[in-house]
C-alpha cells in the first residue's frame, strides 16, 4: 500500500498556495468588516450633522426676516437720527443680511451633499434586479429629467434624437437605480446646453441623442448631447466625489460619483465619458445582460 509524502516537494507547494489563499481570504474578510463599520460610523456622522445644519439654515433664514424688520426700523426713526449714526446702522445692517446670506447659501449646500451622501449609501445596500424593458426606461427618464429641467426654466427647450435597437428587449438590472443614472446625466446634459443657449441664443439648437445597441454580452446606451463640452484637464475627475464643474451651490459634486459606483459596483458594468469643448459630451454605458 502506498503512502503519500507531506514533505514531497508538490505537496508542499500546494500547501503554501492553499495558505496563501486562505491568509488573503482573511484579509478581504477584515477589509469588508472594516468597510462595514466605517459606513455604518459614516452614516451615523451624516444623521447626526443633519440637525445642526437645519438648525443654522433655519435661524439664517429667520435672522434674515428679522434683520428686514429691522430696517423697516431704522428707516421708520431716519428723522430721529444723525446721519453718521443712520448710515453706520444702514451699512450694519446691510452686512449681517449679506453675511447670513453666505451662511445660508453654504448650509444648504452641505445640506444637499449630506442628503446625497445618505441616499448614495442607500442606494448601495440592496439592489433588486428586475426584467426591464431598457429602450423604454431610457426614454421615459430622459424626458422626465428634461421635463424637470423645464419646470425649473419654462424657456429651455431641446430636440430629442433617438436610435434604439428593438432586438435589445429587457434585460435584468437595477430598475431604480439605472434610472438614477439615467436622470443624472441628462440632468447635467440639460445643464450644459441651456448654459450654451443662454450664451448664443437663437444660433444654437439643443440637442440630445440617446443610442441603444445589442453587444456580444452587454446593452450599450449612449447619451449625447452638443452642449458646452468638458475641458480636457478636468475629464478624469468627473467620477471624483464632490467634484463639480458647476458654479458653487448648483451642485455636490456626488452625481456622477454615485453614477459610477451604480455601473460599476452594482451593475459590474462600465461608464465611460468623451468629450469636446463647445461641441459635445458623450456618456457611454455599458451592462452585461446575465445579471440576476
Amino acid at each position: 500500500m502506498e503512502t503519500s509524502d507531506k514533505n514531497e516537494p508538490g505537496t508542499q507547494e500546494q500547501l503554501a498556495l492553499l495558505t496563501a489563499e486562505l491568509d488573503d481570504i482573511k484579509l478581504k474578510f477584515v477589509e469588508s468588516d472594516k468597510l462595514a463599520f466605517i459606513g455604518r460610523l459614516t452614516a451615523g456622522i451624516l444623521h447626526e450633522i443633519k440637525n445642526p445644519l437645519n438648525f443654522i439654515n433655519n435661524f439664517s433664514k429667520l435672522s434674515q426676516e428679522l434683520l428686514g424688520e429691522m430696517k423697516e426700523m431704522i428707516e421708520g426713526a431716519r428723522d430721529k437720527l444723525d446721519q453718521d449714526t443712520l448710515a453706520d446702522l444702514v451699512e450694519t445692517n446691510t452686512m449681517l443680511v449679506s453675511n447670513l446670506g453666505k451662511i445660508l447659501e453654504n448650509g444648504e449646500r452641505a445640506q444637499k451633499i449630506v442628503f446625497s451622501m445618505l441616499s448614495q449609501m442607500r442606494e448601495k445596500q440592496d439592489v433588486v434586479f428586475e426584467k426591464t424593458d431598457v429602450n423604454k426606461l431610457l426614454d421615459e427618464f430622459a424626458k422626465l429629467a428634461y421635463q424637470g429641467m423645464r419646470g425649473v426654466d419654462k424657456e429651455f427647450n431641446l430636440t430629442f434624437k433617438t436610435d434604439y435597437d428593438p432586438s435589445i428587449g429587457s434585460i435584468n438590472l437595477g430598475l431604480q437605480e439605472i434610472s438614477r443614472v439615467i436622470i443624472n446625466l441628462v440632468n447635467n446634459a440639460c445643464y450644459a446646453l441651456n448654459e450654451k443657449k443662454k450664451n448664443l441664443h437663437d444660433t444654437f439648437s439643443p440637442e440630445l441623442l440617446l443610442v441603444t445597441k445589442q453587444l456580444n454580452g452587454f446593452v450599450e446606451m449612449r447619451i449625447r448631447d452638443n452642449g458646452s463640452g468638458i475641458p480636457p484637464s478636468v475629464i478624469n475627475k468627473l467620477f471624483t466625489p464632490f467634484f463639480t464643474t458647476k458654479p458653487k451651490g448648483q451642485g455636490t459634486g456626488l452625481g456622477l460619483s454615485l453614477s459610477y459606483d451604480i455601473i460599476t459596483d452594482a451593475h459590474k458594468g462600465k461608464i465611460e465619458v468623451t468629450s469636446k469643448e463647445n461641441e459635445y459630451t458623450e456618456f457611454r454605458i455599458l451592462i452585461p445582460t446575465n445579471l440576476t
